[in-house]
């Protein structure tokens, strides 16, 4: 559970609790629909809690693309990459702007020897 969803759930507490307080004595109607509202928004986002992440297993992209590279025994992803497919293409443009030094093609060294010939 993110964030978002954690805020929304004490939002939503807190609304019920506020509505429920607020009630002098039998609530109308509207009053209860209003407290029932609240209170299905709360247990939607509380049922949510206990709910697994999701095939990609990460927290920000629950139900998102999982890698088709991942778990792939011919061409492995790199250490740290997990199932996430928008993870893991963040990662890769990530070090396409800033590639490891170590994984930098190498240019061919451009040795001269002695003087450059001379076209008559």
């Amino acid at each position: 559970m993110g964030y978002a969803e954690l805020r929304e759930l004490q939002t939503a507490l807190t609304t019920a609790s506020d509505l429920a307080s607020t009630l002098q004595q039998a609530p109308t109607g509207h009053d209860a629909a209003r407290l029932v509202d609240v209170l299905r928004r709360a247990l939607s986002v509380a049922d949510a809690l206990g709910a697994e992440t999701g095939p990609t297993g990460c927290a920000e992209h629950p139900h998102g693309a999982v890698d088709p590279l991942y778990g792939d025994p011919e061409d492995p992803l790199p250490p740290g990459y997990g199932k996430c497919l928008l993870c893991n293409d963040r990662r890769r443009r990530a070090d396409a702007h800033h590639p490891h030094p170590h994984l930098r093609p190498r240019r061919p060294h451009l040795k001269l020897h002695g003087r450059p010939r001379q076209t008559a």
